[in-house]
């Protein structure tokens, strides 16, 4: 019920007929044992079975992705400290967040979700420091988003990048018009499993401070429910 309708502790105390924080103190330690679980059933999966379960718009197109990637914000409380206000202030939202890194497979399975980290923080940077790059293989194909400025990132790992095309305040050829419409066709899955992620309630409106500690592990549980739903491309 707080996870998948976000009750609020208020809410659930009066309903169940105990104080608030004995429902905070269940919640968590539920929340800790469900995470406990569910992180072994988030995997990376290998090269050979991403091939195997490849969709064919992937299998025409783009055979050798490994995963699409893109970020997303959560909408925390506003911290006491300032300089807490002013680390988690995300210019891109105009409020105080929480960012995290999402990488999906080409089956649309959820396969890797990052760390929460501090909203003023760029893509490139999560990239860096999420742990994502020490997963890459060689040739491994990533697809993200055209704002990913991540392909030096990647070439080290001898691995590539597709994304859009940039205009750069020119106007684009037809190949890479067509390029570019043809990848954004295929990230629309990304966008997909990120809206079945936040569609479980608690991630949605301002989560209060007091779940900050706690927010990780809600994550990572919704990321495994989403998964545990039918398929989310059908091919």
């Amino acid at each position: 019920m707080r996870i998948r309708r976000g009750f609020d502790t208020e809410e659930m105390g009066t309903l169940f007929g105990i104080t608030q924080s004995h429902v905070t103190r269940i919640f968590i330690t539920w929340v800790n044992l469900l995470y406990k679980c569910c992180l072994p059933l988030l995997k990376w999966p290998t090269s050979d079975v991403i091939r195997h379960n490849m969709p064919q718009s992937f299998r025409m197109s783009y055979p050798s992705t490994r995963v699409i990637i893109d970020c997303s914000e959560i909408f925390i409380q506003t911290p006491r400290s300032i300089d807490a206000q002013r680390s988690t202030y995300s210019i891109y939202k105009s409020h105080n967040t929480e960012k995290f890194l999402l990488g999906i497979a080409p089956s649309g399975q959820i396969t890797y979700l990052s760390k929460l980290f501090v909203g003023s923080i760029s893509d490139r940077e999560i990239v860096k420091k999420s742990g994502f790059l020490d997963l890459i293989e060689w040739k491994d194909n990533v697809m993200a988003d055209r704002g990913f400025n991540i392909r030096d990132l990647l070439l080290r790992k001898n691995a590539y990048l597709n994304i859009p095309a940039f205009s750069d305040g020119k106007q684009l050829s037809a190949r890479a018009v067509a390029k570019s419409r043809k990848i954004a066709s295929i990230r629309i899955h990304i966008e997909r499993a990120m809206e079945r992620l936040k569609n479980y309630k608690i991630l949605q409106g301002i989560v209060p401070l007091k779940l900050k500690n706690s927010l990780n592990q809600v994550m990572m549980v919704c990321a495994v429910l989403s998964n545990l739903q039918d398929p989310l491309i059908k091919e």
